[in-house]
């Protein structure tokens, strides 16, 4: 290409993962202006080179010697644009207008800077952090690189004043997973050290064995020397001891090391206009008034840590110094931490309006999963307790929740934890504990009375805090997935007087079962919602009966039988409620002791019960027992209760009374004239099965 007016270079070795993502988003770059890309294979062998290929003007092979500088420096010598620009291939060019609109101005600059975007994630979505570093020369300064690893440019001393070009951006991901990447980090570290090795006493090399070394053995050690350093003003201490206290304080902090408050107030009184100070080492110092409940301090730290953001994006203040290394925290994603923590802390001083406004601030367009649950978590704080008006941070935040993110599965999730942080403020038992909090004025869940008619939360909220039983049916009326009501606000309506199942919807089995289970988390609810079912016609519809045989069961499988307290009234209750369901399901030929092995295990097990309770009305205790045992069988499950109903039987507990001689002898007649009949004589069956007969079978058939 003859004259181009830029020349891209790259670097590459087995970088399949990410090459052909990067020089795709270099392509309006190159459609717009007259580009040449170049590019040196260092000696991939998993297909890099090929993809290459088709997208270079100029592609080589470098033999690699570990030195970084010296494979830049020979792309550079390739290059023939007036202007040079260094990408690596974990590098994606979001926007190219900036960039395009300073080179064609023809500027006087003749060095810039572009943002880098370090991510947290390979889906780029969430946290990351801002490195601004000088990318972009004019190839007529004779700049070039030095340095075997984190290489730097030299020769630049004449070359003037370097233009920061805000809006482009190169979103990067090389550093996720960077720990895992063995093989990548011991090069690096073993160039590191070789480097520190040739240069001990440069500050600079000390600073980039600190970013690269964090999992090593002597990281702290590391710090301990670097800070040494600074504090005897070693070269170049002004630039490069900005961003080394900020590392210090970090790991100070994040590994409870005692230089913290020493190393935080020597960055703040030594460089305190410095970014590094401003935002780093102040987030981290908010941290830690935080974690030791000193909200006044923190408060106040945190102020003046938003007004260094305002700053920070206005490009007010010194940036010249933020070409050495990134600002962990320099991003909208760590300011909406910092917001809300803010808002948290003034809550807890009694500032709730400054809570509130700032709360209004934070929630400045869609937010992901873990700063959706955040804001909600804070927000139910400051609306339990404080009295200030919180519907609009309610209706912005839903706003949020329903805005899409990149894939339909990372909406789900924001959703999903939006509804997990609500739900919970529902429960008796969170309600409960909302009374012992400082300066309590409403429960958490009237939040969500904004989103009626819009939220199962919201709907929700809005039956808890209703007393007409009307109103809260018609709101009921509106659920479409029971599954995600709170239970809390179905046990509310019908413990008011609301029927249910409601009239004209049909409920499955399993549904009921399983609002039946939720309603268990509060037993005593559970046994008020059964005992109005029980007094009511439960047996006027099959809904009605599904119902009331789901709250029996639930009651069944979540009582304590290790307490007599109305175990037996219970079991009785639940063996009249399984008789009458499982009467109206099966044919009387299936409900034969022959046949029972066809229905299911519960059902079994409820008919056992049903039946053993009528063998016991009838002082039949052996086949009361027998039956018991029958049903354990069928549900093993079922153990404690048949445990308590054998212990606690009052007929159990005593002899049973000798029957006079005149059954006795009755009885044997009968057995005896029955024994001349064939067992499977249909009349036989008939005077077996008759109530008569039944009441004195026990003594019959133990003769």
């Amino acid at each position: 290409m003859a004259n181009p007016v830029l020349s891209i270079g790259i670097i590459f070795r087995d970088d399949i993962r990410s090459i052909e993502r990067c020089l795709k988003a270099l392509q309006p770059l190159r459609d717009t202006l007259p580009c040449e890309l170049v590019l040196a294979d260092t000696g991939s062998e998993d297909g890099s080179r090929a993809v290459a290929e088709t997208y270079a003007d100029i592609l080589f092979d470098f033999p690699w010697i570990n030195d970084f500088a010296a494979a830049r420096n020979a792309v550079m010598e390739r290059c023939s644009g007036e202007w040079y620009l260094s990408v690596d291939t974990d590098e994606y060019l979001e926007d190219c207008a900036e960039l395009v609109q300073f080179l064609r101005s023809n500027p006087k600059y003749n060095l810039a800077r572009v943002v880098i975007r370090n991510y947290d994630s390979y889906d780029m979505d969430g946290s990351f952090s801002d490195f601004f570093t000088l990318r972009l020369l004019r190839q007529s300064t004779g700049g070039c690189y030095e340095g075997i690893i984190h290489e730097s440019w030299k020769g630049l001393d004449k070359a003037g004043p370097i233009k920061q070009l805000m809006k482009t951006i190169f979103d990067h991901d090389g550093y996720v997973g960077m720990s895992r990447n063995t093989k990548k980090m011991e090069r690096n570290i073993s160039l590191l050290r070789e480097k520190l090795r040739r240069e001990p006493k440069r500050l600079l090399t000390r600073l980039q064995m600190i970013e690269s070394g964090y999992n090593e053995p002597d990281y702290v050690e590391q710090i301990r020397k670097g800070v040494s350093m600074v504090k005897r003003k070693a070269e170049d201490w002004q630039c490069f001891g900005p961003p080394l206290l900020r590392h210090a304080v970090i790991a100070a902090q994040e590994r409870k090391l005692p230089e913290f408050q020493q190393w935080a107030e020597m960055a703040e009184t030594w460089f305190p206009e410095s970014y590094y100070t401003r935002l780093d080492v102040a987030v981290y110092r908010q941290l830690y008034d935080f974690d030791r409940k000193d909200y006044a301090a923190c408060a106040v730290r945190g102020r003046k840590l938003l007004e260094s953001y305002e700053d920070f994006f206005a490009g007010r203040g010194d940036m010249s110094g933020l070409i050495y290394s990134t600002i962990k925290t320099a991003s909208p994603f760590q300011r909406r931490n910092v917001r809300m923590m803010q808002a948290n802390v003034c809550t807890e001083i009694g500032e709730v309006e400054e809570a509130r406004a700032i709360l209004e601030l934070a929630c400045d367009g869609a937010m992901g999963t873990s700063h959706t649950e955040t804001y909600l978590r804070v927000l139910l704080i400051l609306h339990c307790r404080s009295q200030v008006p919180t519907e609009s941070l309610m209706r912005g935040l839903w706003d949020s929740v329903q805005t899409p993110e990149a894939t339909p599965q990372k909406t789900q999730e924001k959703q999903a934890a939006f509804f997990r942080a609500g739900v919970k403020t529902f429960t008796e038992v969170y309600r409960a504990s909302e009374y012992k909090l400082p300066n309590f004025h409403r429960h958490a869940y009237t939040v969500f009375l904004p989103l009626q008619g819009v939220s199962i939360l919201g709907d929700a909220a809005a039956i808890l805090s209703s007393q007409d039983p009307a109103e809260m049916e018609a709101l009921l009326e509106r659920v479409t997935n029971w599954g995600e009501l709170p239970i809390a606000a179905l046990s509310h309506a019908l413990l008011a007087g609301v029927c249910f199942p409601l009239a004209g919807r049909q409920f499955v089995l399993e549904e009921l079962d399983g609002l039946a289970l939720r309603m268990a988390q509060n037993p005593a609810v559970l046994n008020a919602v059964l005992q109005k079912a029980i007094e009511a016609d439960y047996t006027g519809s099959w809904q009605s009966l599904t119902w009331t045989r789901a709250l029996a069961l639930a009651a069944v499988q979540n009582f304590d039988w290790k307490t007599a307290d109305s175990g037996m009234n219970l079991a009785r209750t639940f063996a009249r409620v399984e008789e009458a369901f499982i009467t109206g399901c099966y044919a009387p030929e299936v409900l034969r002791e022959g046949n029972l092995c066809v229905l299911p295990a519960m059902h079994r097990f409820g008919w056992y019960c049903a039946q053993a309770f009528s063998y016991l009305e009838a002082g039949d205790t052996l086949h009361y027992v027998r039956l018991l045992r029958e049903a354990l069988t069928s549900y093993e499950g079922a153990k404690h209760m048949v445990d308590f109903l054998l212990e606690n039987t009052p007929e159990l507990q005593a002899p049973p009374e000798s029957p006079a001689p005149e059954l006795l002898e009755l009885a044997e007649k009968v057995r005896a004239l029955l024994a001349q009949y064939d067992p499977a004589d249909p009349a036989v069956a008939v005077l077996k099965a008759s109530p008569a007969y039944q009441k004195v079978a026990h003594l019959i058939e133990r003769v």
